[in-house]
């Protein structure tokens, strides 16, 4: 019962999230910070843009290619930069999956990671070989494993329901073995949506992040060397309950502000969109979002650059792929080249 309690709580804080970026009308209160953000070091050219046929609410990109996962049509469509043409890539043809809400890619076996709902299955999709392979996370160790599957290991957050705090995990869904806690995060009476966020993976350098919605804390996971690494925003903001009990469940409040609603990473860098409001929105007035970026090995800030608006849609979703930065307007993803001085 409790599990299903904790489920219901963290669809409806999903649900809620994106209302509140969706949200037209009464601007939402926002955090400030004190440090000016230096917009001179980073600039944007956009050189394409691309029509999907539903709202993308999730994006990756990988070997010059794509891929954003529309939830009203069920489907993965790949957009093919070089060729400058879209076909459907996932659907349920394939295997019908009710939802998605995580995309990974192993770029070195061109291996996709297709997440269910609860976080207890995965399925790998090879779509050189149309190979599909169903991994249920092992509750036993009687659990069998797949020895065709690889590069399985994924952060993961999970609520003790003894503790009452939440856990950032490692999770091998490829080994019939216990998680390995790697992080806890502060303790409140809110059944975990204090710490909720959201998950970013670059493979080749192998650096696992956690970045919360609510509050400054990043946690990257250097899978290389297994440490973990706090990076802190500008804007410092410390973790707080952001959470009401309704009835025998937890909501969020509608006084909580989101600090940080999507991000990208490259193998040097970490690119973060902010609505965190900095000293220059004074002298400027601008007031939108702005993408920050950071230092993987240092965690220091080294400038920010501003995504130029679109049909007055939000940014919903961040790629990169070399020097191209991807973000996704509602049902448009736009291309851009990314240089820094």
């Amino acid at each position: 019962m409790k599990k299903n309690l904790l489920i219901l709580s963290a669809l409806l804080c999903c649900a809620m999230i994106v209302m509140y970026i969706l949200v037209k009308g009464a601007e939402p209160d926002r955090i400030f910070t004190d440090h000016t953000r230096n917009y001179d070091r980073y600039k944007l050219q956009a050189i394409d843009t691309v029509q999907f046929p539903g709202r993308v609410s999730i994006m990756k990109v990988a070997q010059g290619n794509v891929y954003g996962y529309v939830y009203s049509k069920t489907a993965i469509l790949k957009y093919n930069t070089h060729l400058h043409q879209t076909d459907s890539f996932f659907t349920n043809r394939i295997l019908p999956l009710s939802i998605v809400t995580r995309l990974e890619i192993d770029t070195n076996t061109n291996t996709f990671y297709l997440f269910d709902d609860i976080g207890k299955k995965i399925t790998s999709y090879q779509s050189g070989t149309g190979k599909l392979d169903s991994i249920i996370y092992p509750d036993t160790t009687t659990a069998r494993s797949f020895k065709d599957i690889y590069e399985t290991a994924f952060l993961i957050t999970n609520y003790d329901t003894t503790k009452k705090v939440t856990q950032l995990k490692l999770r091998n869904f490829n080994a019939p073995v216990q998680d390995s806690t790697l992080y806890e995060f502060p303790r409140f009476e809110d059944g975990g949506l204090s710490a909720d966020g959201f998950y970013i993976r670059n493979m080749p350098s192998r650096n696992h992040f956690y970045i919360p919605f609510y509050n400054s804390g990043i946690i990257k996971y250097d899978e290389q060397h297994n440490k973990i690494q706090v990076i802190h925003t500008i804007d410092h903001t410390p973790p707080s309950n952001i959470a009401v009990p309704t009835g025998n469940i937890y909501t969020r409040s509608s006084k909580s502000i989101v600090v940080n609603s999507t991000a990208t990473s490259d193998q040097e860098h970490l690119y973060i969109l902010s609505y965190v409001l900095s000293k220059d929105v004074l002298s400027s007035g601008y007031r939108g979002p702005a993408i920050d970026v950071y230092n993987i090995m240092s965690g220091k800030y080294e400038g920010s650059f501003r995504l130029p608006g679109y049909q007055n849609s939000p940014v919903l979703q961040l790629a990169k792929c070399s020097d191209t930065l991807i973000a996704a307007y509602e049902k448009n993803i736009l291309l851009f080249k990314l240089t820094s001085q």
